[in-house]
């Protein structure tokens, strides 16, 4: 089970024992374990909660009753630090409704517990049912609308600027047209012109040191980078994909079932 690098230690003991009881109470296994709050951007304030989805694998006979059970759990321990999980069946019908932003949170850069190679399989499920045109129009729609909020004299918040950066950064990803964008904001602003990838870090690692509400420090190259990115980005026209056969979504579940149940 890989983990992800980015996660002190402490953290991670935390959340393997509060995972280890899980398991004992659901009698299931828990594959992935991923942040799916802004820690999983790239984004966390020092205060920032610790938003933990998982998935877990029951027994092959839990799948073969007529009522099985929830296909969900919540288990919301403090304001600080939650978890969700979600049976895989539960995972796979979400992802074959190509509903893309709900479960975003699988390319998350704050990862707990995870399988290479069932993260490899689940990115080639993504992007077999990825539909970048919705995704597209959703993220200029925020980037846009959290823009328009601005106004002229209003200190910004690091979280008032980096949620339309965010939006435009993925909108940006997206318009490649090569799947799913990744979820750290890193990623997304790598290669993009030295003083705005240089800003951008400064930004970051000043906002990991102070509360989510603290005053943005200048983001000035930042915000030319979206003034000309957006209108640009408008006029990106995108193909709609094909929805993939239904064999494709049960072949992974019975896999997945049969190697981890």
């Amino acid at each position: 089970m890989s983990v992800s690098s980015r996660i002190s230690p402490v953290i991670q003991d935390i959340v393997e024992k509060a995972l280890e009881e899980i398991e004992t109470s659901l009698d299931a296994r828990i594959i992935l374990a991923m942040d799916a709050g802004l820690r999983g951007q790239g984004m966390e304030s020092a205060d920032s909660p610790y938003r933990i989805m998982f998935v877990y694998v029951h027994r092959l006979d839990w799948y073969l009753k007529l009522s099985p059970g929830p296909a969900t759990v919540e288990l919301p321990a403090s304001d600080d630090f939650s978890l969700t999980g979600w049976d895989i069946r539960h995972l796979v019908e979400t992802m074959k409704q190509s509903n893309a932003t709900q479960t975003t949170w699988l390319n998350s850069a704050a990862i707990y517990r995870s399988d290479q190679d069932l993260l490899r399989r689940l990115a080639l499920l993504q992007r077999r049912v990825w539909q970048p045109a919705p995704a597209l129009a959703a993220e200029i729609e925020t980037a846009t609308s959290e823009l328009g909020k601005w106004s002229f004299g209003h200190t910004l918040t690091t979280e008032e600027f980096l949620t339309p950066m965010y939006a435009t950064l993925s909108a940006r990803a997206i318009a490649e047209d090569d799947g799913p964008s990744p979820e750290d904001i890193r990623v997304l602003y790598e290669g993009l012109a030295e003083d705005v990838t240089s800003e951008m870090d400064f930004i970051l690692s000043e906002k990991a040191k102070k509360g989510a509400h603290s005053d943005a420090p200048s983001c000035f190259r930042s915000q030319l980078f979206m003034n000309a990115e957006l209108p640009r980005l408008r006029t990106v026209e995108l193909p709609e994909h094909p929805a993939p056969d239904d064999s494709v979504f049960d072949r992974f579940l019975a896999d997945t079932i049969r190697r981890f149940g």
